[in-house]
């Protein structure tokens, strides 16, 4: 194997069966079991890594992750190794590697039942290294256009004491969880004085799930860097309708000014959805004497989709004799539709 010899690419339409991606939902029982075995035949640029696996009764892939840190970026091709009860052991060979430079790998293997990694392993190539130069800065950006199947992933990369005129490449790692099951096919960009934007659209991705990314960026002697991760989360094909939107006012009745009144509640969120995605937009809340807005405030939503807001007010004469209507409208979701809740009563001033 070829040391450009890496991730499965990811495919214009749909992710390919054979990928180590991990599929959204319940696994099924009897994930693989891995172990990280023995390093042989090293040379200056190439090596014979082992392993074992035992899928466990299911359909089991492996492939081999190393590179010259435990970001792993390099993989060699998916293998499958069927559907056995016993460990059996496999090998690769590992080629294009640099020579008198240490590399780790380890082991990873997926079935229907999960995805395991073995130990962290190391060998050194034979060899002279050749000369350090100044490292590339990679920097992960942010995920942007995303849509029901896809999204275009973006970058920075600053090709710090490469020679100019000099041609790089760069692409995005990418999967349901790390380690990351899929790459973007490379794209090249000629080293120069400036950053380089990197940027990429990837789709075929399953909807309303979420995804880890992240930028890495080669040299052409082989130097990686590897930007951090970042997610983001695929849009539903259609947005669905939250159970109810609950909410309480405390206290309902008061006479002092300035009166304090904290509005709280919850969003109950469809079953279909993960509180992840659920809790996620605002709360408008209005504060109504007959149809006059007497006061509108916005609350943000906590991770188990409540909202807590206290509320003072200063003037009785806004008041019209202390007959509040209280309406709260859930917003901002980019995965439920807005629902507001039964307006509340309340008597202040």
């Amino acid at each position: 194997m070829s040391r450009r010899s890496r991730f499965p690419y990811l495919a214009a339409l749909t992710l390919a069966a054979a990928c180590l991606v991990i599929a959204s939902g319940a696994f099924a029982s009897g994930g693989p079991t891995v172990t990280t075995g023995t390093v042989s035949a090293v040379t200056d640029n190439g090596a014979t890594v082992s392993g074992s696996v035992n899928p466990n009764g299911q359909a089991t892939t492996y492939a081999f992750e190393y590179g010259t840190s435990t970001h792993y970026t390099n993989q060699n091709g998916v293998q499958s190794v069927g559907a056995a009860t016993q460990p059996l052991t496999v090998n690769a060979r590992l080629g294009g590697l640099r020579p008198g430079t240490t590399y780790h790998f380890r082991m990873i293997a997926s079935n229907a039942g999960g995805t395991a990694t073995g130990a962290d392993a190391t060998f050194t190539t034979t060899g002279i290294a050749p000369p350090t130069t100044s490292a590339l800065q990679t920097t992960t950006g942010p995920a942007t256009e995303v849509s029901t199947s896809g999204a275009k992933l973006s970058g920075t990369i600053n090709p710090a004491g490469s020679p100019a005129g000099e041609t790089e490449r760069y692409y995005f790692q990418l999967g349901t969880a790390q380690p990351y099951s899929l790459q973007t096919p490379s794209q090249t960009f000629v080293a120069g004085g400036a950053p380089v934007a990197a940027s990429v659209p990837v789709s075929g991705l399953q909807s309303m799930q979420l995804f880890h990314y992240r930028l890495v960026a080669e040299r052409a002697d082989g130097q990686l860097s590897v930007g951090a991760d970042q997610t983001f989360t695929t849009l539903p094909k259609e947005r669905v309708r939250p159970v109810a939107v609950k909410i309480s006012a405390s206290p309902v009745f008061q006479r002092a000014i300035p009166d304090r009144v904290t509005v709280s509640g919850r969003m109950v969120p469809p079953s279909s959805l993960s509180n992840l995605l659920a809790c996620r937009g605002y709360f408008d809340i209005t504060f109504r004497v007959g149809q006059v807005a007497v006061q509108s405030l916005r609350a943000g939503i906590h991770k188990d989709c409540t909202f807590s807001l206290p509320v003072v007010f200063h003037s009785r004469s806004r008041l019209r004799g202390g007959h509040v209507i209280v309406h709260v409208l859930f917003a901002g979701n980019r995965f439920l539709h807005r629902l507001e809740a039964p307006p509340k009563a309340i008597q202040v001033g």
